[in-house]
């Protein structure tokens, strides 16, 4: 959702970003382009009792008070329902409270962004252990580098995000970096990832990418992506890898600088159903 007309604005400005929606919880602390701090745990813990004073430590660490943010994006999905639920009413909450322009982002796009910066061999992710895994300092340029990359060498790569959904189930989406720079072919979504792949191996087949990579919660969906390998002639890459909040930063960021904010009252996460032709098919299997 947009309000009004574009607005102009310091670029410089604070801003912190979230995301609840998986298993890890990321929050990044940015001024401008600047990735100032940012704090992502992959341990299964409450995210309601943590994320508030991840966020005060953020603020505390780089000496900035609340009054001074501008803004604040929040991934709003799909994923864990109560997981993103958390997210987005702290992010409303703060945005309100604080007088903050909000900007809700896929958690999908943010994984795939992430999956694409990895790929350009731009990325050098820390922290993939249990453990808090806290980074502080660089740019957010990863949409640059992911559509520049793509630019430069004319082709087109796919980049296919995966959150486990159970059931043989995931949330997934495609996206694509190329001489159009970074977009959304297919929308997020729920779907069997066994039909999933038969779409994306004909798609391919049509649309034929320089390469295709899936990035995200893997492990119970190794089996699909081995499937998409063997029948297609094209190479796959696989970054099994955590969300991380400053591709979600980059996102809102981006959003902003086009002139779309969100509605503090209105804006909801993304509660992705399974099509109804799938849901039968699956209650038939069970």
């Amino acid at each position: 959702m947009t309000n009004g007309k574009q607005v102009q604005y310091d670029d410089q400005q604070w801003m912190l970003s979230v995301d609840t929606s998986t298993t890890s919880m990321t929050a990044a602390l940015t001024k401008g382009d600047r990735l100032i701090g940012e704090i992502s745990s992959r341990a299964e813990r409450n995210h309601s009792l943590y994320l508030v004073p991840v966020l005060q430590r953020l603020m505390k660490e780089a000496g900035i008070r609340p009054s001074e943010l501008s803004a604040f994006t929040v991934g709003v999905g799909p994923g864990s329902y109560t997981g993103a639920r958390i997210g987005v009413t702290v992010a409303k909450t703060f945005a309100w409270t604080h007088k903050l322009a909000l900007m809700g982002v896929s958690t999908l796009e943010a994984i795939a962004l992430g999956g694409a910066h990895l790929l350009s061999g731009q990325s050098h992710e820390e922290g993939q252990g249990e453990e808090d895994a806290v980074v502080s300092g660089g740019n957010l340029q990863a949409l640059e580098a992911v559509a520049g990359q793509g630019s430069a060498l004319g082709e087109t790569v796919w980049v296919v995000p995966l959150i486990d959904a159970r059931r043989g189930q995931a949330f997934t989406a495609l996206y694509e970096a190329g001489l159009e720079g970074w977009i959304c072919p297919v929308t997020d979504g729920i779907r069997l990832a066994s039909a999933w792949v038969d779409e994306l191996l004909e798609r391919a087949a049509l649309h034929t990418p320089a390469r295709v990579v899936f990035a995200g919660e893997l492990e119970l969906h190794r089996e699909a992506i081995e499937r998409f390998a063997a029948g297609w002639n094209g190479p796959v890459d696989v970054f099994e890898h955590s969300l991380r909040a400053r591709y979600t930063a980059e996102l809102g960021r981006r959003r902003r600088l086009q002139g779309e904010t969100d509605d503090v009252f209105t804006l909801v996460p993304n509660y992705t159903q399974l099509a109804e032709a799938e849901a039968k098919l699956l209650a038939n299997k069970s």
